[in-house]
């Protein structure tokens, strides 16, 4: 048996540099830690509010992964929490210009985008811009659709008019007031 050992720990020897190589491109592969995408001080609001709403007991609230991770985590803890969500959870948005980033939406029978804007806080609206149906994608359930990740982390300005409902969305009663996107603009 001994001379079989010897030879393997050349081999892992030498595969050791390339092991290395594989493991840093990966991480590369994954996507920049949300540190390095939104600054250290954008990173630890997301963080907070991460472990203010995160049932789990070791969150991806960790600033060295990626925003999307930290934002999913961010939106399923709210979700959970539902009437009892802080602040920074979800608000309707208001008739005028939002710009954020886009970080979920999706729904059954209309579709909503949830966009962060840059102080931290979330604001969803209904989808109607021209196009918008294009981002959504079904559920592995196939019961609802979810935006696409192509269109997740994707900073846009959107001009918002809220208009009483009117049957417009399947939800909300007529008299209802309900946000739409009516124009999405991407920005680089």
């Amino acid at each position: 048996m001994k001379p079989l050992i010897l030879p393997l720990r050349r081999l892992l020897t030498g595969c050791a540099p390339l092991l290395l190589c594989l493991a840093a491109w990966d991480a590369h592969a994954a996507g920049r830690s949300c540190a390095a995408e939104l600054g250290p001080r954008g990173a630890a609001v997301l963080v907070q509010q991460c472990l203010k709403v995160s049932p789990a007991t070791r969150p991806p609230c960790n600033a060295a992964n990626s925003c999307q991770m930290i934002e999913s985590e961010i939106l399923r803890g709210c979700a959970l929490v539902g009437s009892d969500a802080a602040p920074f959870c979800d608000a309707p948005a208001r008739p005028g210009v939002v710009t954020g980033t886009l970080v979920g939406g999706g729904g059954t029978d209309d579709l909503q985008l949830v966009v962060r804007r840059d102080d931290g806080s979330r604001v969803s609206l209904y989808c109607k811009a021209d196009g918008c149906d294009d981002w959504f994608e079904m559920t592995d359930e196939g019961e609802s659709q979810q935006l696409k990740r192509a269109w997740t982390g994707k900073r846009v300005s959107i001009t918002v008019r809220v208009r009483r409902n009117d049957g417009v969305i399947a939800g909300p009663g007529d008299d209802e007031l309900v946000p739409l996107a009516v124009k999405v603009t991407f920005l680089k």
